[in-house]
């Protein structure tokens, strides 16, 4: 009942309860609520039942910061800020930090920022890195948001590699220069861990205008023509060449998902790539395309028939089914496969041929991929609390750890999170002091305002123990208040309650209130 209703609430405030992001929200605010609301089902003999001593001290009894909820990233925890990685502790609101949006970089700006302690982490490690975070913090996966919690090794995580964040985009221009490019590569380059882009061929006339289409396709890009040598086997001595090369995982990366190959460690494309069908979205970028392999690793006939040759037979298998054109055998032993290209390709009808057909819209890769989760291990309870820290960014309600993408705004109501403070005057009797947290819990895990949760947990101290006095104060920040309506992100709502002794003797009152101002040394 209480998922149907979220379903409708959600519906109501205009949103599509069935879109990624949103698809279990309902389930996870249903059980977010009976988990802030689990107070109703404990009761207060049942925690401070047995409890109870006798003992013959008078002096304050005192409690201090006791916690009462839990939020998302711990505070060394490294976040993906831009103009570089920062500790969750240091990220402040005004800061950017680098996101993903459907597989895109973008930045988006903290707009406020809450913090509190817990002792409940969990390590997410995947193939591409570890981080810290709190168990119910949400990472989107193939199959959409997961807490961090319920993930299982094999699950894929969507990720970015955090070294690529800082660099310059070089956004491709579409045309006859990027199909020049993509053949170039693909006949004669090499590209690198995915960023270091490289031809080396002898033909300086090739360079030259290898070096000029990758300018024209990547705007800004500047590389340079280098005269090099390289080893030749048949003369056994070097030889002269010309390189062209730039470095840029911008570059490199698009260039490798184009052409279907892993950006880890690859080097040659010459037996490994797919045909780019990228290169189909325009006549341009496929005779670009064309020309840029013919150069590399064809050559020129008469009556302006020419002939391409690789050893990568499945990608001329899906070219010459492309170009309607048989492919055939260069070499006695199969190993090097052969196609005719006609200048009147792209002309219909030309020998019953289909001529230019688009077959895919221009697109630029995105710039995430998939990381394969490895292992998610809770850390031991610490002695010593955690303070983890909750950013809610903007106009991207979503932020990088580690470069894997997370989230934690959309899932969950906003509590009020702080501490809270109890001291009590015994006279005769006192309490187990770890019974004084589980009554805060019990009377907080329930549909509660700050201004009345603070009476009844004195009261409730008053009638147990009848002591000399009871004081209770809670300070807290309201998510409500920072992340809606005022957005007042350093604010919070401090109330007290003050029976006995707190009440009457103005001295005893100063000194709990001194009492719980002062940080410990311990702490």
């Amino acid at each position: 009942m209480i998922e149907k209703l979220i379903t409708d609430l959600l519906k109501e405030l205009g949103e599509d309860p069935t879109r990624e992001g949103l698809e279990r929200t309902p389930e996870r605010v249903a059980k977010a609520l009976r988990d802030l609301t689990s107070g109703y089902e404990q009761d207060v003999d049942d925690i401070l039942n047995g409890a109870l001593f006798v003992e013959n001290y008078d002096e304050m009894v005192l409690v201090k910061d006791i916690d009462l909820f839990s939020l998302c990233v711990p505070s060394k925890q490294v976040v993906n800020a831009v103009g570089g990685a920062k500790p969750a502790r240091e990220v402040k609101v005004g800061d950017q930090l680098w996101t993903l949006d459907h597989g895109y970089l973008k930045q988006t700006t903290v707009v406020a920022v809450t913090s509190r302690k817990t002792r409940e982490i969990v390590e997410v490690r995947t193939a591409s890195g570890r981080f810290r975070v709190t168990p119910d913090h949400p990472l989107m996966t193939e199959t959409g948001w997961q807490e961090a919690q319920n993930l299982r090794p094999g699950e894929k995580v969507e990720w970015v590699n955090p070294r690529s964040l800082c660099r310059r985009p070089y956004e491709p221009k579409p045309g006859y220069a990027v199909g020049y490019v993509l053949g170039g590569v693909a006949s004669d380059g090499s590209i690198q861990e995915g960023r270091r882009v490289s031809l080396t061929v002898k033909s300086r006339v090739f360079a030259e205008k290898f070096r000029t289409m990758l300018t024209e396709a990547f705007p800004g890009a500047a590389p340079a023509v280098e005269r090099v040598t390289v080893p030749s086997g048949f003369r056994e001595a070097e030889v002269p060449a010309f390189r062209v090369r730039i470095v840029s995982r911008a570059i490199g990366e698009k260039l490798c998902r184009w052409l279907g190959v892993s950006e880890n460690g690859s080097r040659s494309k010459t037996t490994s790539f797919e045909f780019p069908r990228v290169v189909t979205s325009s006549q341009e970028m496929m005779q670009g395309f064309l020309d840029g392999y013919c150069d590399g690793d064809g050559e020129q006939m008469r009556r302006g028939c020419r002939r391409l040759f690789s050893s990568n037979l499945r990608f001329l298998a899906a070219l010459g089914s492309y170009l309607d054109a048989p492919v055939g055998a260069h070499d006695s032993r199969g190993t090097v496969g052969v196609i005719y290209v006609s200048n009147r390709w792209h002309q219909p009808g030309w020998r019953g041929k289909h001529g230019f057909r688009q077959e895919s819209e221009f697109y630029v890769p995105v710039d995430s991929t998939y990381a394969t989760v490895v292992e998610v291990r809770p850390l031991p309870r610490a002695r010593k609390p955690h303070t983890v820290y909750s950013f809610k960014c903007e106009p991207h309600p979503t932020f990088l750890v580690a470069g894997h993408l997370t989230h934690n705004c959309e899932h969950h109501l906003l509590p009020f999170v702080g501490k809270c403070h109890i001291a009590y005057l015994p006279d005769k009797k006192i309490i187990g002091l770890s019974k004084l947290p589980r009554l805060v819990e019990m009377f907080s895990r329930r549909l509660q305002v700050q201004e009345r949760l603070t009476t009844p947990i004195a009261q409730t101290l008053q009638e147990v123990l009848q002591p000399r006095g009871v004081a209770v104060v809670i300070e807290a920040i309201h998510l409500c208040m920072v992340m809606r309506g005022v957005e007042k992100q350093n604010s919070k709502a401090v109330t007290s309650a003050m029976l006995g002794a707190f009440r009457a003797r103005p001295e005893t009152r100063a000194e709990f209130m001194e009492l719980i101002k002062r940080r410990s040394d311990l702490l």
